[in-house]
């Protein structure tokens, strides 16, 4: 039987660890290795802090902040 867990991990980390900015069309790096990284991305997403996401950190204190903020 074939794992799939992780490429579901990987599918998640691309559809919750990136965002549009509305501006340049560009993607935002959502998501880190490193609470300190995401903590310093935060203010770039409207927010502050930084939260866990199974190994990964996301930016914004709270998972609710993060949907909140600029779609991601």
């Amino acid at each position: 039987m074939v794992n799939v867990r992780p490429l579901i991990s990987a599918c998640a980390l691309v559809l919750i660890g990136a965002t549009v900015n509305a501006q340049h069309d560009q993607p935002k790096q959502a998501m880190f290795k490193t609470e300190a990284k995401a903590e310093a991305a935060a203010p770039g997403f409207g927010c502050e802090g930084a939260h866990r996401m199974g190994d990964m950190w996301m930016v914004c204190g709270k998972h609710s902040d993060a949907n909140s903020q600029h779609g991601h």
